[in-house]
C-alpha cells in the first residue's frame, strides 16, 4: 500500500520537475543570444545547479500535496478524496508554471526572474489583457498543453474492493508521513547547508543570464515574498529628466597630468571603526595611534560617510558603486539579479587579479554571493586560512594573523592585483586574543578596546606589507563599513567613517580632500585612477579626482539625508523637505528657514536620485552608457 502511494506521489512529482526542465530548455531557446558567448560546459552546469531550485520549488509549492497524498491510510481511498486530491494538485501547480511561462517573454524586459512585483504589474490598470493573450497566443498555447499534461499524466485513482481495502495499522501511516515531513524539509532547504537556498546562490554560475537560466520563476517568486519592493516614483515625468539632473553631480575635469598606471590596489575595510574612534579625525588622541600616524602620509577625507548601516551593504558600496537606499542589501534583495558592474569584472579584463580576503566562514553575509557578482575571482577566507588556532570562537580569525596572512597571500597573486580585505575583530563580542590579554587599554565603550587590537594588527600588517614585492607600487584604501557604538551619536554622526588614500610612493595628487565625499565614490575614484573607462556608469558617485562640490546621500529607514557642503537636506519623500547646518546644529532640531533656494534646489537633488535608484531598480536600467564629461 504505501509502496503504492510513494510510487504515485513520486511519479506526480516527477512530471512537475520534468516540465521545469522542459521550460528551462525553451527559456534557453528563447533567450539564447544572452548565452552566444557561454561554452557548452557553462550550459551545462547551470542546468544541474536548476534542479536543485527546481526541487526545491515543487516541493515548496506541493508540500500540501505531499501531505494529502498519505490520507487517508487506506490502499485506495475513496473515488472522491483522490479527486480531490488531484485538484489540489492541479491549481497548486499551474498557476505557478503560468508564471513561469509568462517570464520567457517578460524576461526580455525587467532581465530577471519575476519576484513579487510581477503581480503589480499583471493588476496594473495599463495592462491590457486581452491584447496581451492575443499578442503572445504561443504562450497561451503552451500554457494549455502545459495543463493538459497535468491532467493526462497524472495518473487514474487506484479503485479496489472493499474487501481489499481495508485501513493500515496507524504506525506506519505515521511513519511514512514524518519520511515524506523530513525529505520536503530538506528540498526545500536545498540541502543541509548552514542557510537555505537563496536565488542569489544562482550567482555562483559568474553570468547574470546562466543564474537566471539556473533559477526558475516559481522559487524567485516565492524568495521575494517577503522583500519589500521599491515604490516607484515619479518626482520627475521623463526618465531622461531625472539622468540630465543627476549627470552634472558626477562629471568633472580630471587632472591632465595623471600618468598612466597599472598599481595594485588594495581597499581595506575595518569592522565597525567609526570616525569619532580615530585621533586624525578629531585633532588628538584617541584608539587608533598606528593610523594617526599613517594619516599623516596619506590623504585622509574628513568628511566622509558611510552609504549603509550594516556591513552587507557596503560592499556594493564601495566595490560597485551602488549605494544602500533600500531597507535591504542589494544581495538580499529581489533586484539582486540585475546588471551590476564590479570592480572585479571592469579590472579582470584589464589584466588585473582580483581578490577578496574575509576570515569568516564563506557564505557569511553572502559576501561571498556578491564577489561573484562584482567579479572579484578568488575569495579567501577561513576555509583558506592555514590551521584554526587563530578562530576568534565566534566569527573567525582573528585580525591579526588574518592581515599576516592576506599580505603573503598576495605576494603568490600575479601582479597586478586588485584586492579587498575586510576584517572582523570588532565586531561584537569585541573578543581579542588570549595572547594579548591586558595589552590593550579599555575606553570609555566596549568596542574600544578591540579597535586598538584592530589598530595593532594594521600597523603589524604593513609591517609585513613593506618587505614585500608589492608594497611600493600599492595604492591602499582605508576605510570602514559602519559606525556601530558611538560616544556622541548624531543623525549624521552615525554614518562618519573614515576614509584614507595611502601610497608608498606619495600622495596622490588633484584631490580636495575637503569635500564631502561616501562610499560610492572609492569605485569611479579607482576607476579614474587606473585610467580605466568604463563602458558604463551609475550615477550615484564622483570621481574624487574630478573637480566639483561632493555629496553623500544617505538612507535612515526612509528618511534620507543628502549632505552637500555646509548643509544637509532632510529628506521624507512626500512629508518633509529641512535644510540644517549640521556644524552648527549636528542634531538636526532647528531647521533653516531664511534659503528656500538652498532648500529647494537639494529638494530636487535628492528626488532626482531616490526616482533614478528605485525606478532604475525596477527597470534594471541604472546604468548610464554616457562617458564622463570633463
Amino acid at each position: 500500500m504505501w509502496l503504492n502511494r510513494w510510487r504515485d506521489l513520486l511519479r506526480r512529482l516527477g512530471l512537475v520537475l520534468g516540465i521545469y526542465f522542459l521550460l528551462r530548455v525553451l527559456f534557453l531557446v528563447v533567450h539564447r543570444g544572452a548565452f552566444a558567448d557561454v561554452p557548452a560546459g557553462g550550459i551545462a552546469r547551470a542546468f544541474l545547479h536548476g534542479l536543485r531550485f527546481d526541487l526545491s520549488a515543487v516541493l515548496m509549492i506541493n508540500a500540501l500535496f505531499v501531505f494529502l497524498s498519505f490520507l487517508p491510510p487506506r490502499p485506495a481511498p475513496p473515488l472522491g478524496w483522490q479527486r480531490f486530491v488531484q485538484a489540489v494538485f492541479l491549481l497548486l501547480n499551474f498557476p505557478f508554471l503560468i508564471v513561469n511561462v509568462i517570464d520567457l517573454e517578460y524576461y526580455k524586459f525587467l532581465g530577471r526572474r519575476s519576484t513579487v512585483g510581477f503581480f503589480g504589474m499583471a493588476t496594473d490598470a495599463g495592462v491590457k489583457w486581452s491584447t496581451m493573450l492575443s499578442y503572445y497566443w504561443p504562450l497561451v498555447l503552451l500554457g494549455l498543453a502545459l495543463l493538459a499534461a497535468l491532467i493526462l499524466f497524472y495518473g487514474q485513482p487506484r479503485v479496489l474492493p472493499p474487501e481489499a481495502n481495508r485501513p493500515s495499522v496507524w504506525w506506519l501511516g505515521l511513519l511514512n508521513c514524518a519520511l515524506a515531513a523530513g525529505l520536503t524539509v530538506l528540498a526545500i532547504r536545498g540541502g543541509w547547508q548552514l542557510k537555505s537556498l537563496s536565488p542569489a546562490q544562482a550567482m555562483v554560475l559568474r553570468h547574470s543570464g546562466l543564474g537566471a537560466l539556473a533559477l526558475n520563476s516559481s522559487f524567485t517568486l516565492i524568495k521575494s515574498h517577503d522583500k519589500r519592493q521599491l515604490k516607484r516614483q515619479a518626482f520627475y515625468p521623463a526618465w531622461d529628466e531625472v539622468i540630465a539632473r543627476l549627470r552634472p553631480t558626477v562629471d568633472g575635469p580630471v587632472p591632465t597630468n595623471l600618468p598612466p598606471r597599472h598599481d595594485n590596489v588594495l581597499v581595506i575595510i575595518i569592522e565597525s571603526l567609526a570616525a569619532e574612534y580615530c585621533g586624525f579625525e578629531n585633532g588628538g588622541p584617541r584608539y587608533t595611534p598606528f593610523l594617526d600616524t599613517l594619516a599623516q602620509a596619506s590623504l585622509v577625507f574628513p568628511n566622509h560617510y558611510a552609504n549603509g548601516r550594516r556591513s552587507i551593504e557596503v560592499m556594493s558600496s564601495v566595490l560597485a558603486g551602488l549605494p544602500s537606499l533600500m531597507d535591504e542589501a542589494w544581495t538580499e534583495s529581489v533586484y539582486r539579479d540585475n546588471r551590476l558592474l564590479g570592480l572585479g569584472k571592469l579590472l579582470s579584463e584589464h589584466g588585473y587579479t582580483t581578490s577578496f580576503f574575509h576570515g569568516a566562514h564563506k557564505g557569511s553575509m553572502r559576501f561571498d554571493l556578491f564577489m561573484e557578482l562584482a567579479g572579484m575571482t578568488n575569495y579567501v577566507g577561513l576555509a583558506e586560512y592555514p590551521g584554526k588556532g587563530d578562530f576568534d570562537g565566534n566569527w573567525g580569525i582573528f585580525d591579526e594573523p588574518f592581515l599576516q596572512f592576506t599580505a603573503q597571500e598576495l605576494t603568490r597573486q600575479k601582479a597586478p592585483f586588485a584586492a579587498a580585505v575586510f576584517t572582523l575583530t570588532s565586531h561584537h563580542p569585541y573578543t581579542v586574543p588570549a595572547q594579548h590579554a591586558g595589552r590593550f587599554p579599555e575606553g570609555t565603550l566596549p568596542i574600544h578596546r578591540t579597535v586598538r587590537y584592530v589598530d595593532y594588527a594594521l600597523e603589524q600588517f604593513f609591517a609585513t606589507a613593506r618587505q614585500q614585492p608589492w608594497y611600493s607600487n600599492t595604492l591602499f584604501i582605508i576605510t570602514a563599513d559602519h559606525t556601530q557604538q558611538l560616544e556622541h551619536p548624531t543623525p549624521l554622526g552615525t554614518y562618519r567613517v573614515p576614509l584614507l588614500l595611502f601610497h608608498p610612493r606619495g600622495r596622490v595628487t588633484g584631490m580636495d580632500t575637503n569635500r564631502v565625499t561616501q562610499h560610492v565614490d572609492v569605485f569611479p575614484t579607482l576607476l579614474d585612477y587606473l585610467g580605466v573607462a568604463a563602458p558604463e556608469r551609475l550615477l550615484f558617485g564622483r570621481s574624487l579626482l574630478r573637480g566639483g562640490e561632493g555629496r553623500a546621500f544617505l538612507n535612515a529607514s526612509g528618511t534620507f539625508y543628502l549632505v552637500r557642503g555646509d548643509r544637509v537636506l532632510k529628506f521624507i519623500p512626500g512629508q518633509l523637505a529641512e535644510l540644517y547646518d549640521p556644524q552648527r546644529d549636528p542634531r538636526l532640531l532647528a531647521p533653516i528657514e531664511d534659503e528656500p533656494q538652498r532648500r529647494a534646489a537639494l529638494e530636487a537633488e535628492a528626488k532626482a536620485l531616490l526616482q533614478y535608484f528605485n525606478n532604475g531598480a525596477l527597470d534594471n536600467r541604472l546604468y548610464d552608457r554616457s562617458p564622463p564629461r570633463e
